[in-house]
């Protein structure tokens, strides 16, 4: 594939990972990732020739990938420097799309039967996610016989607060579970 046709490829997979963070899986739509990137319609089956799965399985692979650097970085960041960080990062985002996009991956989480892989994917994703939350706690200070535990706690609550601030349209939900984090693990540190 030329440098173009890689370039193209890559704008119509961030373009599904958009939709699919504003719209969810089953109404992101192939004809527009593509007329959304630029691209022509005669490229949709020369670079997806496995449809519309091919292309959300992509797309949440990317989402994977660029959140778990982003969950990587806050490893060696003590909590109460990495939670705040982390409601920081999500009120950014929220805001920005005046509460309409949430997280990718969660959407693909919650996609049906035609997307089986990439659900599995957002699976992995979330392993991912929940090991660098653990090490940054071990950073932290929690004991390691806590630290998974309360990594997952945290991921899924930062997750549900997204979710809960998309519907009221309001950080507050997003403000409330990372002051309640951080007085958790202050709590749980040796």
């Amino acid at each position: 594939m030329s440098r173009a046709g890689a370039e193209t490829r890559a704008r119509v997979v961030q373009s599904a990972k958009e939709s699919m963070r504003r719209h969810g899986v089953a109404a992101t739509s192939m004809l527009d990732a593509i007329a959304d990137a630029g691209a022509s319609r005669g490229s949709l089956y020369h670079y997806f020739p496995g449809g519309k799965g091919q292309l959300i399985e992509e797309a949440t692979a990317v989402a994977c990938s660029e959140y778990g650097a982003a969950f990587a970085m806050i490893e060696s960041v003590d909590a109460a420097d990495a939670i705040p960080a982390m409601v920081a990062y999500w009120r950014s985002q929220v805001e920005a799309t005046d509460y309409s996009a949430g997280c990718p991956v969660a959407a693909a989480a919650l996609s049906g039967d035609e997307t089986t892989e990439a659900r599995s994917l957002a699976g992995a994703g979330f392993a991912a996610w929940t090991g660098s939350i653990e090490r940054m706690l071990l950073t932290s200070g929690v004991p390691a016989a806590r630290a998974g535990s309360l990594a997952c706690l945290i991921l899924a609550t930062i997750e549900g607060a997204v979710v809960m601030s998309l519907a009221q349209r309001s950080m507050e939900p997003m403000e409330q579970a990372g002051s309640e984090l951080l007085k958790i693990v202050e709590a749980t540190r040796a």
